[in-house]
Order: structure tokens, then C-alpha cells, then sequence
């Protein structure tokens, strides 16, 4: 069958665009003409790339003229259906009973009118996912949750996800609401601070204060050893014995509420172990890989719902729940 490009075609209910032997429906009523596998392409497209970017691919590899509006729409419709569809019933799994990782996070995206806004993200991913590829360690299957607005929202659409996992292991990098949410409502569950995020934070703090780097260098040594042997009160009297003045001062105290705050949290020697992580890389691939690499590229302005409803779809296909937007398709048609 030959595909042929598509042509605006006046009927008496409006103009159809028309792409091959598929075609957008009549201005002014909902739904697609196009057929249901067609409509997934789209979507499956509209997630992956920019939408131009994705009507070239489908040019150049199905011969089929779908516009990257077309795209965009499908994109636009599916992602919100997924927004409004209900939380799936999850039920007790024997996998619920091993440790499951809980990672939170946000990415800034730039949304139209408002400036940048943080898209939050969830991470969600049992410890038997976990193996080592060369040097490289990776995870085989993740959940993602994501939300662009408030954390109330977004906490709403994860907590379902971890509801019945007999233990969790929640990392994070010392945000309270983060913190505020696990001591809540899953006291049990173990909370490690981010070893990386503490190190960088003591870094930051050190080069206040030691202007000679050598100095600096092997004072940060020494702090990372008694880290890593649950001897975060030494690290405290450390900061505590240098003498500082001014904004020096300030930011000294800072640092040692910081540690006080998550003292409860860095116990690292205890956590490794135990074979549990003590960094959260996982989740700053996630960023990367769920958000960044399709709604931060170079020049993209979203609206708040379109950002929104591109992540849904992306998202599903990242939590290889394809089938469900596959079903919402069906739905429709």
C-alpha cells in the first residue's frame, strides 16, 4: 500500500487532515481517525523525541506523512488520559517481600509564562534489579513516578508504589519534605543520607575555610574515613575546631544543624554492611534519562499541561507499561 502525503479535505462537517489512508478527525470533535497502531507510533515517538524530529523518523523509515502537530496531539491526548485514568489497584506481590529502593528527586524544565518549574521524580526499584555490568553497576527494571507541581501531588502518585513493599531503603539528598514523608508515614523504613551529596556539601563548606588546596584535600580525606566508619560525631567536632567569623560562621552552623539533622542517616560503615547503597546515582541517571533527555533540550518551552502530559507517556514506556496506553487507545478507537 502506498502512502500518500497528507491533504486538507473539506466535508460538510469541516476540514479533515488527511495522511495516507488514516486521518485526524473533523475540527471540532474528539478522537482520531487514525488507526490505533498508527496512534501509538505517534505517541511512542512524541516521548522519545521532538515532535519534528519524530515526524522525519516516521517519514524516512514507515513512508507515512504524519506532521509533527499530529504528533504533538497524540501526544498531548494519550499523556492526559494517563493523568486522569485511576491508580491501578497494586495488590501484596511475593517480590514485595525484598528490599525495594525509593529514590525522590526534582529536574527543572522551563514552562511558558512561568519560568522554570521543577518536575518531581520517584524511583522505585527492587534489590534484586541491581547487578554489575563490567565496572558499570545497573539496574534492570525501575518504576517512575513523575509530577509537575507540588510535592503533596506528586507524593499522592508514589506512594501507592511502595504501599505493601515489606521493607524500603529510602536514599535522598536531605530535602524535609522527603525526610518529613518517610518519618510520617513509613517510620520503618531505613533512610540513608546521600554519601555524595554530604561529602560535597562538607567540600563546599572547606574551601571557605582552608585556602591552601593540599591543607583542604587532606582534611576532606580524613572526614570521608571517619564517615565511612560511623564516626559522624568526630567529623562534627572537626568542623566545630576551626575557629570562623562572619559569613564563615554562618556557614559553619549550617553544616553542623545539617549533620545533626541526619545523624540517624549517615551511619555508612552499618549500611555497606548490609550490601545497601549509601549514593543516590540511580536517581540522578533518572533525571537524565525520564526527564532531561526529552523535555530539557536545547530552546523547549512547554506548557505546564503538555510538560505534564509527555512525561505520563513517557514515563509508561520507561516502566515498560506500554500495554496501558495501548489499552487507552483501544478505548477510544
Amino acid at each position: 500500500m502506498k502512502w500518500l502525503p497528507e491533504k486538507k479535505v473539506q466535508t460538510s462537517v469541516g476540514e479533515i487532515l488527511v495522511a495516507g489512508h488514516h486521518c485526524l478527525a473533523p475540527k471540532g470533535k474528539k478522537g482520531f481517525r487514525q488507526s490505533a497502531y498508527l496512534q501509538e507510533l505517534g505517541c511512542y515517538l512524541g516521548q522519545l523525541v521532538p515532535f519534528d524530529e519524530g515526524s522525519v523518523v516516521m517519514e524516512k523509515f514507515k513512508g507515512i506523512c504524519l506532521t509533527d502537530k499530529q504528533i504533538e496531539r497524540l501526544t498531548h491526548h494519550y499523556g492526559q488520559l494517563l493523568e486522569d485514568s485511576p491508580p491501578e489497584q497494586t495488590l501484596p506481590k511475593a517480590s514485595d517481600q525484598e528490599p525495594h529502593y525509593a529514590m525522590m528527586d526534582g529536574s527543572m524544565v522551563f514552562i511558558r509564562q512561568e519560568g522554570w518549574k521543577e518536575i518531581k521524580l520517584g524511583r522505585i526499584f527492587p534489590q534484586s534489579a541491581c547487578y554489575q555490568d563490567k565496572k558499570r553497576g545497573c539496574i534492570a527494571q525501575s518504576t517512575y513516578v513523575a509530577h509537575l507541581g507540588s510535592h503533596q501531588a506528586f507524593l499522592q502518585k508514589f506512594d501507592p508504589h511502595i504501599a505493601h513493599k515489606r521493607q524500603v531503603v529510602a536514599l535522598g539528598d536531605g530535602a524535609r519534605w522527603i525526610w518529613d514523608y518517610w518519618t510520617s508515614f513509613y517510620p520503618e523504613a531505613i533512610q540513608i543520607l546521600d554519601y555524595y551529596h554530604l561529602i560535597e556539601k562538607i567540600g563546599l563548606w572547606a574551601i571557605l575555610v582552608f585556602k591552601e588546596e593540599n591543607q583542604r584535600m587532606d582534611w576532606l580525606t580524613v572526614c570521608e574515613k571517619l564517615l565511612l566508619n560511623n564516626e559522624a560525631i568526630e567529623v562534627e567536632l572537626m568542623v566545630k575546631s576551626i575557629d570562623c567569623q562572619g559569613d564563615k560562621k554562618k556557614k559553619q552552623d549550617q553544616l553542623l544543624t545539617y549533620l545533626t539533622n541526619n545523624k540517624d542517616r549517615i551511619r555508612y560503615k552499618t549500611y555497606l554492611e548490609q550490601g545497601l547503597f549509601i549514593g543516590s546515582g540511580a536517581m540522578e541517571s533518572a533525571n537524565r534519562e525520564v526527564v532531561q533527555k526529552r523535555m530539557k533540550l536545547s530552546g523547549q518551552r512547554w506548557t505546564g499541561d503538555g510538560a505534564q502530559q509527555v512525561v505520563n507517556v513517557r514515563v509508561t514506556f520507561k516502566n515498560n507499561q506500554w500495554g496501558n496506553l495501548i489499552q487507552q487507545i483501544k478505548m477510544a478507537a
